[in-house]
């Protein structure tokens, strides 16, 4: 049933299928490739103990920078595939809903790439209409996020493997797509895992990321479809993007202002005055998030510590200070909470 609590589904919207789909990713590699989970983690703002959060919100700078670190590790070509089957309608949150509710496939997809930023906030789609094998066809083109080679690969194969998991939930059978193009070439001997999932045509290094749906797959009829819940459904989702975007913004904004602060860090005080906004106000902005302000002190002074660190030759105990800790002894404790190493391990590795 479709969730009727606006504010309710507005909270749960806002962990986005990534924050899922990359938790699943780490512990693929953790458990089945033997990968230290601090190797992972490095450099990507993201520590061993938010992970352990089942609310986990990623904020772009860290689904993009821990994205990009398991495709440079992964040693499985079909990790993201596998991952993506694995990613269903629960994971779509009120967009999911919505899909449900439509009356057809067709006003479903189209649903997903109007609010394709409540799934993947960077990522794009566009639907076109096209011929394929005489037919014509309607073909939804993914455009990833990254800009480099392994991580767009990562993100197309997830995301391909999930919406044949989504469409086949929608229906509630197999759906068979008319074709599956992927702009990468494929990675294994055969593409038996893909014309196995797929059940049609899959080429590889093609140039475009696509999935052509034919007239007759779109015009199928959705069994769970509620047209009088879909109207609202649609609403929910607008005010959820438009939320997000808010919240996304702001949240950037408070960074760059704690990391502009000098000498040491602003207080939560301080910072809600300077967006004019109580400090109240300020801590449910970042609660939406799936963040609190002191997460993000702690992500500008490790951030901060491991330039010092790699590119200064400040004693650590000077780092701590300028960092505004009391002494040496916590500045220390938090960067190896951080990193899993002491500050002076990470200098001697970097």
């Amino acid at each position: 049933m479709p969730r009727t609590n606006p504010q309710l589904a507005d909270t749960d919207q806002k962990q986005l299928l990534h924050s899922h789909e990359i938790q699943l990713m780490i512990r693929e590699l953790v458990e089945q490739q033997a990968m230290p989970l601090e190797l992972i983690l490095e450099d990507t703002g993201v520590s061993a103990r938010s992970l352990e959060n089942p609310s986990l919100r990623l904020t772009l700078e860290q689904e993009l920078a821990l994205y990009k670190r398991i495709a440079s590790l992964n040693k499985d070509p079909l990790l993201a595939h596998k991952i993506g089957v694995k990613l269903g309608l629960p994971n779509y949150g009120i967009l999911g809903y919505a899909m449900v509710a439509s009356s057809t496939l067709r006003d479903a997809l189209q649903l997903m790439v109007e609010f394709a930023p409540l799934v993947s906030w960077a990522s794009h789609s566009v639907l076109t209409q096209e011929v394929y094998g005489g037919q014509a066809c309607l073909c939804l083109t993914i455009h990833p996020t990254p800009s480099d080679k392994l991580t767009s690969e990562l993100e197309v194969e997830s995301t391909f493997a999930s919406l044949q998991t989504v469409f086949n939930e929608l229906v509630a059978e197999p759906v068979t797509f008319a074709r599956v193009t992927y702009s990468h070439p494929c990675r294994l001997p055969d593409s038996q895992p893909y014309d196995a999932l797929f059940q049609c045509p899959v080429d590889f290094s093609e140039s475009r990321n696509c999935l052509y749906f034919s007239k007759a797959a779109l015009a199928q009829r959705l069994p769970h479809a509620q047209p009088e819940h879909a109207s609202l459904l649609k609403d929910l989702c607008a005010e959820t993007l438009i939320s997000l975007r808010q919240d996304r913004g702001l949240v950037a904004a408070i960074k760059a202002y704690i990391d502009g602060y000098e000498p040491g860090m602003p207080s939560l005080d301080e910072t809600a005055d300077y967006f004019h906004q109580s400090s109240r106000t300020l801590r449910r902005h970042l609660q939406a998030q799936g963040l609190s302000f002191r997460s993000l002190i702690d992500e500008s002074r490790y951030s901060a510590a491991k330039r010092y660190l790699s590119a200064t030759n400040l004693t650590v105990e000077i780092i701590g200070k300028t960092l505004g800790y009391a002494d040496v002894r916590s500045f220390r404790t938090a960067f190896k909470r951080w990193s899993g190493m002491p500050p002076a391990a990470y200098r001697g590795s970097h």
